[in-house]
């Protein structure tokens, strides 16, 4: 439960940032955003974010993930190639 309010807290501080971005962290906050609400609500709904993507290659096993896990990790990702390629 506490894990919950900590992650809500977060969510709620993000879209406070975002609202006062640039257009283009707006971009990057909203994939951040919609995936860590995406995990937030399965948390609360279901007491568990269920992973469903498994990917196995020979005897490679990558982490097991969901698709909200993609859209943050992609929006983490931009947001640290624009923080190093893009100085404000």
């Amino acid at each position: 439960m506490l894990i919950s309010v900590i992650i809500g807290a977060v969510i709620i501080t993000l879209l406070f940032i975002s609202f006062t971005s640039e257009k283009i962290d707006k971009f990057i906050f909203a994939l951040i955003i919609g995936g860590a609400l995406g995990n937030f609500y399965d948390r609360l709904v279901y007491k568990a974010v269920p992973d469903f993507i498994d990917i196995h290659y020979g005897n490679f096993h990558w982490f097991t993930f969901n698709v909200a896990d993609i859209f943050i990790s992609i929006g983490v990702f931009i947001f640290i190639l624009r923080s190093y390629f893009i100085k404000s």
